[in-house]
């Protein structure tokens, strides 16, 4: 079984958190036309693309149902390392899919993001 769709928590100790399949396919989808439309003007986009392919692929069939930990998600690195950054809609596409992957918004994050559109 692919450690994608482990449960990432002690079952025992923590409830685990059952993802939202349909909205993770949304931001997997949004972040897929973000990597289409950038992989062939820098061949960083898409090296990320094929580090996220299988868990992508996953995301869009409905087969990954527990959240995972952040450290799982690959691609992370390429943003600061190798300049992804520099593509902000990217850079947001990838870490609201990110988001979803790790069981979706906290309520402190929901938070936060109201008061940054305050400003």
């Amino acid at each position: 079984m692919s450690a994608f769709l482990r449960p990432s928590v002690d079952t025992a100790a923590a409830k685990v958190i059952i993802m939202d399949a349909e909205y993770l396919r949304q931001k997997t989808q949004k972040l897929r036309e973000v990597i289409e439309d950038l992989r062939n003007s820098d061949p960083v986009v898409e090296k990320l693309r094929v580090e996220i392919e299988p868990l992508m692929k996953l995301a869009e069939s409905g087969m990954i149902t527990v959240k995972l930990q952040w450290r799982d998600i690959p691609g992370r690195y390429l943003f600061t390392e190798e300049g992804l950054q520099q593509y902000s809609h990217l850079e947001h596409a990838f870490a609201e899919f990110r988001v979803e992957l790790t069981g979706g918004e906290t309520p402190l994050l929901r938070k936060l993001k109201r008061e940054m559109g305050k400003k």
